[in-house]
């Protein structure tokens, strides 16, 4: 009897333990309906049907606060104008920080799921005092669009310079408002996240201010470490020094850092099986291979995949390769339990962006869309001297 006693206890105390462990997320959202709710998770989507603009859902988290988004199958692509053929953006998710054992609670509307509230504990809290500062700012960016795209249909030749301008000053509004949230909320969660999304916006000195500035809290999350490593890699380039290194998997699964290439010049062809201007360079990008690789020439292609599930992921990048015909190292950025993320590491705003490095390591050469004639005369000036 005893031995079934200590049995039962041990049983409660994991159920109430795995419980422990896991998330969820109620929500009421006016003019959800019937209709699903998606929630990326940590381990791929979670879809939920609400009933009557209600739903509950739950997962498990990892050991670390991970900022996901949730999306609604209610239609709420953002009109701009046009009437019938006019033109549409897509909606915008909404945020959501999950931990272990979170209680979430989502309230406000189907059509702005990405404004509404999510309290339940003090991460989300700051994620919502977030939103409600740059609110304002946003709204205004989404009437300016509209206005673009119906003078524009109009005819109206000025539209571009009267109303870019303004689409310019609101712009940098939306990036003085993060950065004195980011400043005057130094203990916040969303501080240490939007810090980690808009390290674009600082220059190296201004990064690094900002980021000491900031609470110890959460100094051991990914986002923080992206923060610390995007901070020693600019200095680096700032000083004329080596790129930074990092290892990912090939095609095989296979460990490769961008360090055992050193010697050679490299160029690092950040890109994706979705992007297509990535697609249309592979040609071109085979032809120099062709010409210079036996000159000490190599390309490591880093993938990034838009699909939140690591077979998808590896699947559409595998399959593109094998497409293309491309015959150098490629190393895919998004995969399982990413410690590292090479996208952020060289601040990577768009694809495709190539970057040359020459036989140290050192860059030499950086765009954004394929380098072309560029890269071409950077070659040819290397290799034939």
């Amino acid at each position: 009897m005893k031995q079934k006693i200590a049995l039962t206890m041990v049983l409660v105390a994991g159920f109430f333990s795995a419980q422990a462990q896991n998330y969820t997320i109620k929500g009421s959202l006016e003019g959800q309906g019937n209709e699903k709710i998606i929630l990326r998770g940590t381990e791929g989507p979670i879809t939920v049907e609400a009933k009557d603009g209600k739903f509950e859902l739950t997962g498990s988290a990892g050991d670390e606060p991970f900022v996901t988004s949730m999306n609604t199958g209610v239609d709420r692509n953002l009109y701009l104008g046009g009437g019938k053929t006019g033109m549409y953006q897509p909606p915008i998710p909404l945020d959501i920080v999950l931990s272990k054992g979170a209680r979430l609670t989502i309230t406000g509307t189907a059509l702005d799921l990405n404004r509404a509230a999510v309290t339940g504990d003090a991460l989300n809290d700051s994620f919502t005092a977030f939103r409600k500062a740059e609110e304002p700012l946003i709204k205004q960016m989404a009437s300016l669009q509209k206005e673009m795209v119906e003078s524009r249909i109009m005819g109206i030749k000025d539209a571009v310079n009267q109303i870019g301008p303004k689409m310019l000053e609101n712009r940098k509004a939306i990036s003085a408002s993060r950065k004195k949230f980011i400043k005057e909320n130094p203990d916040a969660f969303a501080s240490i996240y939007y810090l980690s999304m808009t390290v674009k916006d600082y220059t190296t000195t201004e990064l690094e201010s900002a980021y000491h500035a900031l609470s110890s809290t959460y100094k051991n999350t990914r986002y923080a470490k992206g923060i610390a490593a995007k901070i020693e890699a600019l200095k680096v380039a700032d000083a004329g020094g080596p790129a930074p290194d990092f290892t990912k998997p090939d095609v095989n699964g296979k460990l490769v850092s961008l360090s055992q290439f050193r010697g050679k010049y490299v160029l690092l062809d950040f890109w994706g099986s979705w992007c297509g201007p990535c697609r249309a360079a592979n040609p071109h990008l085979k032809e120099l291979y062709k010409t210079y690789s036996a000159k000490g020439f190599e390309i490591l292609g880093v993938a990034s995949e838009k699909v939140s599930g690591q077979a998808q992921a590896e699947q559409m990048w595998k399959e593109a390769i094998e497409k293309d015909g491309l015959n150098w190292t490629n190393v895919l950025n998004n995969e399982v339990s990413m410690k590292q993320d090479v996208v952020q590491l060289y601040s990577v705003e768009g694809y495709p962006t190539q970057i040359l490095l020459d036989k140290e390591g050192r860059v030499i050469g950086r765009w954004l869309g394929a380098a072309g004639k560029q890269l071409d005369d950077k070659l040819k000036s290397i290799f034939t001297n």
